[in-house]
């Protein structure tokens, strides 16, 4: 026979579970984002970039869209500054559009 506690026990496991799955899954999905930003360059003209005071320590050819917080996004002219932009300190570049979700809207 099961008693309450079991019960209960049982429901916060399965939800713990459950979290822990959904956690790393989101997390396998930025860790792919940003790898394959870091080896095959950005996607579109545009790359998010994490990090504190990046627009003071931008590589040269960086031409800044827009900057609040610790968010930046910049232009990307080619693969190699993505990588350039890791070595002067980001700590986290994703694909962006250029202009938020405007890009996604028909002309």
């Amino acid at each position: 026979m099961t008693t309450e506690p079991d019960i209960r026990r049982t429901a916060v496991q399965r939800l713990v579970r459950s979290g822990a799955v959904l956690l790393g899954i989101v997390g396998v999905w930025f860790s792919a984002l940003a790898a394959s930003t870091a080896i095959l360059g950005p996607v579109g003209p545009a790359v998010l970039v994490l990090g504190s005071d990046i627009p003071a320590r931008l590589p040269d050819g960086a031409g800044i869209l827009r900057a609040n917080g610790g968010r930046t996004i910049v232009s990307a002219p080619d693969a190699a500054f993505v990588r350039s932009l890791y070595a002067h300190g980001a700590w986290l570049v994703l694909p962006a559009l250029r202009n938020g979700c405007m890009d996604l809207r028909p002309a």
